[in-house]
């Protein structure tokens, strides 16, 4: 297959949507889109967005979506939500598209928990589940939903009154052993063949609304490496997925959940050299897989990402050089960053400057090419930047002053250095 795998995420505003897109935007094998439903922040982050979609829940759903696929030629779809690859799996043959991890008995397995532990109730790693409140004789317990994910509507309860008040307020409640030890999640592959390709244990050290925002790479132990086997055994699975764990009373691992999708803290994986996404167009295109992680490689840490929207129509960056574009004698990398995305656009490119001294030995020693600047303006004092401008610009400069000159004679966006970074993709 010569043309890129032209790749699908859906819904493509979460963050195991942006890991998607991290691990693919850069793969000369890839050309990526995004689609949602609601508008959210995936039509910051997909260069090629389409919004809009009506909810899997409307009757119109199959048709825009089967419409979507064929006028964009979609070869894969990645699904970002359980209860969304639940769904498609159904589905994706018919609309003439590989769902990555998609066999439709395995999404349902992994997206109801009473399924999943009943599949496994002969391991001795799964946790014990309670037919109703009187069956339970050790208390405490917990009470959850079994289509639930990221440890929503996780409930602890103590005695069994309040056990019966969650449970009238739970959807599709189940009742499981209380398990107070460590957890972890496990990052795993499996290609085409059923080969389970990698297995990856990592901390949940800080988690913030489901989503792990520290994370520590942990060795492969036989035990974990063994349900790790087990799983892909007895779960068809082809592509990303992972499952969690968390130790009982006694230290001995107990299954979480499992689920056929992309999580968002596989970044922890792909910093280690592992790109699981990746993985799966490689596959899809029916190469054998090795992995080749990076020991010197133990902890990620992630934060809040935020991007803004431009409204304004420009097709020139004009930007300043001294502590705008160079900083101590180095080029700074927003700035650079945003620079070369304006160049990709199709935008020209105009350094504006006071600088005092040689300018393209000044851009030398801070190894940065003067090729990229389609003109260099050098304005004298008492001079305004203003009047090298036109309407359809836009300014860079870390001096209020400059700013405030500009922003005064033209109705034109002025930006700081540290606003930059809002407009990178």
């Amino acid at each position: 297959m010569n043309k890129k795998v032209r790749v699908l995420v859906f819904p493509c505003g979460s963050e195991n949507a942006a890991e998607i897109h991290q691990a693919l935007r850069y793969s000369l094998h890839v050309e990526l889109f995004g689609a949602s439903s609601v508008d959210d922040h995936g039509r910051f982050r997909f260069e090629r967005y389409t919004g809009g979609l009506p909810k899997i829940s409307d009757p119109q759903f199959d048709a825009v979506f089967s419409r979507l696929l064929t006028d964009l030629d979609i070869d894969m779809v990645f699904a970002t939500h359980d209860t969304v690859l639940d769904y498609l799996a159904t589905r994706a043959q018919q609309m003439g598209v590989a769902l990555v991890n998609g066999a439709p008995e395995s999404a349902a397995i992994a997206r109801r928990k009473s399924e999943t532990y009943r599949l496994f109730a002969d391991s001795t790693w799964t946790p014990r589940v309670f037919s109703s409140v009187e069956e339970v004789s050790d208390w405490p317990i917990i009470v959850k939903p079994d289509l639930g994910q990221g440890g929503q509507g996780v409930t602890l309860v103590h005695t069994p009154q309040q056990a019966r008040e969650v449970l009238k307020n739970t959807d599709h409640p189940i009742l499981v052993e209380y398990l107070p030890g460590d957890e972890i999640t496990v990052d795993c592959f499996s290609d085409r063949k059923r080969r389970l390709v990698w297995a990856g244990p990592r901390t949940r050290e800080r988690v913030r609304a489901g989503i792990t925002m520290r994370s520590r790479l942990l060795k492969l132990t036989p035990e974990i490496d063994g349900i790790a086997r087990e799983i892909n055994n007895r779960v068809r699975m082809r592509g990303p997925w992972f499952f969690q764990l968390k130790a009982d009373r006694n230290g001995q691992w107990k299954l979480l959940e499992i689920s056929c999708r992309v999580a968002g803290t596989m970044v922890a994986q792909r910093a280690a050299g592992i790109n699981l996404p990746l993985m799966a167009v490689q596959d899809f295109l029916e190469r054998d897989l090795i992995a080749l992680p990076s020991p010197h490689v133990t902890l990620v840490e992630r934060n809040i990402a935020t991007r803004a929207s431009l409204d304004f129509e420009y097709d020139t960056v004009f930007v300043d050089l001294d502590d705008t574009l160079i900083l101590n004698g180095f080029a700074v990398p927003q700035t650079m960053a945003f620079l070369y995305q304006s160049l990709a656009a199709g935008k020209k490119i105009n350094l504006i400057t006071r600088h005092k001294f040689d300018v393209a030995q000044t851009l030398a020693n801070a190894r940065i090419d003067i090729g990229l600047f389609d003109r260099i303006i050098v304005v004298a004092d008492g001079e305004s930047k203003a009047d090298h401008m036109t309407p359809t610009s836009i300014f860079i400069d870390n001096h209020f002053p400059e700013r405030m000159d500009v922003a005064k004679r033209l109705p034109i966006p002025v930006l700081d250095v540290d606003m930059v970074e809002f407009f990178i993709r």
